[in-house]
């Protein structure tokens, strides 16, 4: 993981998208990349899925800083539930502005009430915000490999669009002991 914090980390100083693959959910890696990046500035982040780690932020800083709340008031979020309001949260960013994060980004087009040349048309047109928005500023796009037919039809459409590259190797799991009382 320090590696792929490293090399983010170093992107955000230049326009341009990266792309990173994830084996798994990636909670902690995702948790570790966004402390570092708004410890070196504001962070716009856009998420596909439910999850944000807003609670584990604070302490992770901590560490780091005793400038909690100035840091933490420097994280912009957006939680998008359906490739529809992906692509207008990604449609209505102003092109200038902090690096971007966009987690979990296929997340939202494995919606099968939605039929999927929508999803295929939707997520066309995310790609092409994307591009719109790596031309002005750093993006970063996370996405969890998987199998199946419509991984084999998404990620065709989101990798050549990405100036880098990245593949995250699983999370160790960690074992938590259960509570008896």
């Amino acid at each position: 993981m320090n590696d792929i914090t490293q090399l983010t980390t170093a992107s955000t100083e230049k326009r341009g998208l990266v792309l990173i693959l994830t084996r798994d959910r990636a909670r902690q890696s995702k948790t570790d990349l966004i402390g570092n990046l708004i410890i070196k500035g504001p962070l716009f982040i856009v998420s596909g899925d439910e999850w944000l780690p807003l609670f584990l932020l604070p302490r992770l800083v901590r560490g780091q800083t005793t400038e909690v709340k100035m840091l933490m008031d420097r994280l912009r979020t957006v939680r998008a539930s359906t490739c529809f309001r992906l692509y207008d949260s990604l449609a209505n960013i102003p092109s200038k502005g902090e690096p971007l994060l966009v987690m979990d980004f296929l997340h939202t087009f494995y919606d099968d009430d939605i039929p999927l040349r929508h999803r295929l048309f939707r997520l066309r047109e995310c790609c092409r915000e994307l591009k719109r928005l790596a031309f002005y500023r750093p993006v970063i796009v996370m996405t969890q490999e998987q199998e199946g037919e419509e991984y084999e039809k998404f990620i065709p459409a989101l990798s050549p669009i990405a100036d880098t590259c990245f593949t995250l190797a699983s999370e160790p799991e960690t074992i938590k002991q259960p509570v008896l009382f």
